[in-house]
């Protein structure tokens, strides 16, 4: 039997977390709590731009976002690290991309941070 999305989003999740806390502890935590309203707030591209230039763990935010889309909506495994390099050519197809394909990687990207900010707290029990 096949896993359901959001077990799918959770186990991901669960994979960002503990290493984000493992290697950033409470920055990590912070990032991950304010994500979800930074989004809201002000876009997914401006968001995605911050964490770019913000530091270690914001890079580490970033990078599970970039990976957590591309495996969610293109389909495409990305190793740890990898999101992270692919930063400016995911912000060009965010640019080239319909009004409802940013919407979607905006909800997409709102679904793995519910998960994220849930793990943050287990992981660092």
């Amino acid at each position: 039997m096949s896993q359901t999305l959001d077990q799918q989003r959770a186990a991901f999740a669960w994979d960002c977390a503990s290493a984000g806390m493992q290697q950033h502890g409470k920055e990590y935590k912070v990032l991950a709590k304010g994500a979800p309203a930074l989004i809201m707030n002000s876009g997914l591209m401006p968001t995605l731009a911050f964490y770019n230039h913000k530091g270690k763990a914001a890079a580490q935010i970033l990078d599970d976002l970039i990976r957590g889309l591309s495996l969610r909506l293109a389909g495409q495994k990305l190793n740890p690290g990898q999101g992270a390099q692919l930063f400016g050519q995911f912000m060009v197809a965010m640019q080239k991309a319909e009004s409802q394909d940013y919407l979607r990687n905006t909800d997409e990207a709102l679904e793995i941070l519910k998960w994220i900010r849930q793990f943050v707290d287990a992981v660092d029990a």
